[in-house]
């Protein structure tokens, strides 16, 4: 399976550290220079960023940093769909690897039934589960009532990725929290239990923007409209969920 590793090209100390954890476990990876937010100019952070859709759909404007991170991944969609490739495993330079992730790897690269995202990153808030089946003697594979925010470390398959393209050529949400918008790009999207990817020390200070600020500061509107969202996203939430267990 294809590994990709978003990095910055400052971050070396990160790059060196990630570099003997898939080592350890003779995973070879591709690295990819992470988009610096700061560093673009106006038209390059508008040109897939839309903030008259950031108004509608988050609490908030997004910084260059969040926009920098998701055009990173966006870039990584882009190569899978480009390169024709099955699948591939997208990591973030902060994820602590496990022993037993080649083994997950394996385990979805056999896994008989259609896939877009497979989250491996086990979340700092434990999600609840709507079911959960065994992928092999291992692992299990399961759906989540709720799916992780985090975009620390997931498998992509080819579909997926053209999925997110389709449905995410304009963004106004940061790229961790737009996955969770499943049914928006008709995607499928699953978890592997044992987590093989956890969070690593280095993740407790931000490298993605100028002195670790990754986040813009919410005005007094996007205060208020931050409750009105998350209910408006719990009820869309819930009604896809249950349209997905009726079709199933």
């Amino acid at each position: 399976m294809d590994i990709f590793v978003v990095n910055l090209d400052k971050s070396t100390e990160r790059l060196a550290e990630m570099s003997k954890r898939l080592e350890r476990l003779d995973l070879p990876f591709t690295r990819v220079s992470a988009v610096y937010g700061a560093s673009l100019t106006d038209d390059e952070l508008n040109r897939h960023y839309n903030s008259a859709l950031n108004k509608r759909v988050y609490r908030r404007p997004l910084a260059a940093a969040e926009i920098g991170c998701y055009l990173s991944h966006r870039n990584i969609w882009q190569t899978i769909v480009d390169d024709n490739l099955s699948m591939a495993l997208i990591l973030e330079d902060d994820a602590e690897l496990g022993a037993q992730l080649p083994a997950a790897l394996s385990a979805i690269e056999n896994l008989g039934r259609p896939w877009d995202v497979i989250k491996l990153y086990e979340p700092q808030i434990k999600k609840p589960l709507a079911r959960s089946i065994p992928l092999n003697q291992d692992f299990s594979l399961c759906q989540y009532k709720k799916i992780p925010s985090t975009s620390t470390g997931y498998v992509v398959s080819l579909a997926g990725a053209s999925k997110l393209l389709g449905a995410r050529e304009m963004f106004g949400r940061p790229v961790d929290d737009d996955v969770q918008f499943y049914w928006e790009y008709s995607g499928e999207v699953y978890g592997v239990k044992p987590y093989p990817i956890f969070i690593a020390d280095s993740s407790l200070e931000s490298t993605i923007g100028p002195d670790g600020q990754t986040r813009s500061r919410k005005s007094l509107a996007g205060t208020l409209r931050g409750p009105l969202l998350r209910l408006g996203y719990e009820f869309l939430r819930i009604y896809h969920n249950f349209r997905r267990q009726k079709l199933k």
